[in-house]
């Protein structure tokens, strides 16, 4: 679930650099300015955005405090906790304004004299936001942003892993995506696994096969200038658990002339890294 902050317009560039770095600690944000595209019914995307969020960061100002809007975005809140007998609405002071007082009560994280202290703050109260299943690798080579998806396609299981590489030798950027679509069987699994509560260990289950996959290990990609890498793959057993793979590759940026020969390997390992932190985290999400 994600975290909508409620702000005036004025205080626009303090927001943009919180956003993005609470973005950068692994907490996802519904910012108004990011998720709005034109042609949007204003009044539709925010009341949604509003009902799903998991936390409202209201950021108080002299300007957001005498704002009707946010005013109506507060209530909003506010009326949720009420409602899930739950802590909802985080307070933000950014200047000496009129606190609101159904928000005098509240412990709030103070960005006042120093940004940093405000922000630590913050975090240790979104911590339980912070996703496993998107990251960021730094080798000698490349920086690598990752995020995992998974979920149901058309009634089947189905794990989508994004990749972003920066080649710091190229100066360009590589997309790497790994699709898997189950079969029935494994959609089953999933099912069941659903039932005990643990419907993520399928994607672990895949990573798992991945890593240890002798022919997996051993897969090279020659990413060309001009040409999309391309390859379906099936993974697993004949009879039982299977996986269609699909496999893309594409080189972003400035057209150098030079093809990209990627190892496998080196993403599979860097997944798998993560395994331990991620499992743990998926748990506590799942028992909440």
């Amino acid at each position: 679930m994600s975290v909508f902050i409620s702000y005036s317009s004025t205080d626009k560039a303090f927001v943009q650099k919180l956003a993005v770095m609470l973005v950068d600690k692994r907490i996802k944000i519904w910012l108004d300015q990011w998720e709005l595209q034109v042609g949007d019914s204003l009044v539709d995307k925010i009341q949604y955005a509003l009902t799903e969020s998991s936390y409202l960061l209201v950021v108080l100002s002299k300007n957001s405090v005498e704002s009707e809007w946010c005013k109506k975005e507060l209530n909003a809140g506010l009326i949720r906790e009420i409602e899930e007998k739950k802590v909802h609405v985080i307070p933000i002071l950014i200047d000496e304004c009129k606190i609101p007082i159904f928000l005098k009560e509240k412990m709030y994280a103070d960005f006042r004299t120093d940004f940093t202290a405000g922000l630590n703050s913050l975090v240790r109260s979104l911590s339980k936001l912070i996703s496993e299943n998107m990251g960021r690798d730094d080798s000698e080579d490349f920086v690598t942003d990752f995020a995992l998806n998974w979920g149901l396609r058309d009634s089947f299981y189905f794990f989508d892993i994004d990749m972003v590489s920066w080649d710091k030798m190229e100066k360009k950027s590589i997309l790497l995506q790994l699709s898997f679509l189950a079969n029935k069987i494994a959609t089953e699994k999933y099912f069941t696994y659903e039932k005990m509560g643990i419907p993520y260990l399928m994607k672990e289950v895949i990573l798992e096969m991945l890593h240890s996959h002798e022919q997996m290990r051993k897969k090279r990609m020659l990413v060309k200038t001009d040409f999309l890498f391309y390859e379906k793959i099936t993974l697993g057993e004949r009879v039982g658990l299977q996986f269609e793979m699909t496999i893309r590759a594409v080189q972003m940026g400035v057209d150098n002339n030079n093809d990209i020969l990627m190892n496998l390997s080196d993403y599979l390992d860097m997944l798998y890294r993560d395994r331990d932190a991620r499992v743990k985290a998926d748990k506590e999400a799942f028992r909440k």
